[in-house]
């Protein structure tokens, strides 16, 4: 009776290992930025970029991949279509502000929140066009 207590603690604490181990860890893709842009108000250099986001949370960190600059936004509303491993900018007034992001296919992409500025520039812009977007392919 004891060992089958002891057997039964140590399965449940395995259990409990694996669970957290899977829980942090993260999906990772790169993407080469060749202009400098604007997440959640922080302006980013040009470069190759590493994009997370931690598996269970909605936060998404972006870092430069040689010079360790990075941000971090919380991943807004869900976005669901057949697009893929893309980041997609915003682009207006001469500035990049990353809007959204698509991972692989199934699992859909994610809207970054606009910043202070970013809002000012779209209420800003006097003559709509069909899209004011840059798009750059995750790998």
């Amino acid at each position: 009776m004891k060992c089958n207590s002891i057997s039964n603690s140590s399965l449940l604490i395995l259990s409990l290992l694996l669970t957290v181990a899977g829980a942090h860890a993260q999906t990772a893709a790169r993407a080469s930025v060749p202009f400098p842009f604007q997440v959640t108000g922080r302006e980013l250099p040009a470069g190759t970029y590493s994009v997370k986001k931690e598996a269970g949370h909605e936060i998404i960190m972006i870092q430069n991949l040689k010079t360790g600059s990075s941000a971090m936004a919380m991943a807004g509303s869900g976005l669901s279509g057949k697009t893929t491993n893309k980041l997609v900018f915003y682009h207006a007034g001469g500035q990049y502000f990353l809007s959204q992001i698509w991972g692989d296919a199934g699992t859909g992409g994610v809207a970054i929140p606009a910043s202070k500025r970013e809002k000012e520039l779209q209420v800003a812009r006097v003559t709509p066009k069909a899209t004011n977007n840059v798009e750059v392919a995750l790998k």
